[in-house]
């Protein structure tokens, strides 16, 4: 990016506990590319003392360019009504057809399969399924988040920015990061287009 043009503003979003590390590279590879980094965990969400973290966050998701979703198998601690506040930044990117990017740990792809079974009907309608807490998943409803990100109940010609990238380490993560946004040239070019939709 020339020096005469601001730096992109691209939100990181992802559950922090145990990924600590994992987004301080994230955050440190993006940086170097020439983003300003959004992201709550290394402290660079510009917040408003008179508004709640949730408040915040969304603000975030509003006032960025761009935004990068990473979906663990941990819903987060920051819940907030029915959903976490990780969730809430995801649906409101999607919302406002923010230029968005996604990635989803391959535990939550793997349980959407294997627990399809036991939370729908044959004919789609949602079952009572209780589901206890494990160490590789802690709430289903990173499913339901997941199924946001790329839009279920739209129909298939009609999804746009719904592409979920499969990851199980930080290398796969990080792969996708320099595919995606190395370039930062094409991905200006990208975020003056969706403007203008």
């Amino acid at each position: 990016m020339s020096n005469k043009s601001p730096k992109l503003k691209l939100m990181v979003a992802s559950t922090v506990y145990g990924f600590q590390t994992e987004l301080e590279q994230i955050c440190g590879v993006l940086s170097g590319y020439g983003y300003e980094i959004w992201n709550s965990h290394i402290g660079t969400i510009p917040t408003h003392p008179g508004k709640t973290n949730l408040k915040n966050c969304v603000n975030a998701v509003r006032n960025c360019d761009l935004f990068l979703g990473i979906i663990r198998p941990f819903y987060g601690t920051g819940i907030v009504g029915r959903r976490s506040i990780t969730h809430n930044e995801m649906r409101e990117a999607v919302k406002l057809n923010k230029p968005r990017w996604f990635l989803a740990h391959e535990h939550v792809q793997f349980a959407r399969q294997v627990f399809r079974q036991y939370r729908y009907t044959g004919s789609g309608k949602r079952k009572r399924f209780k589901f206890v807490r494990t160490a590789v998943m802690d709430d289903l409803r990173v499913i339901d988040l997941f199924d946001d990100v790329v839009q279920t109940t739209v129909p298939i010609r009609e999804r746009t920015g719904n592409w979920c990238q499969d990851f199980r380490t930080v290398n796969d993560i990080l792969q996708f990061v320099k595919t995606q946004f190395a370039d930062t040239s094409r991905v200006t070019l990208i975020c003056k287009e969706m403007q203008h939709r």
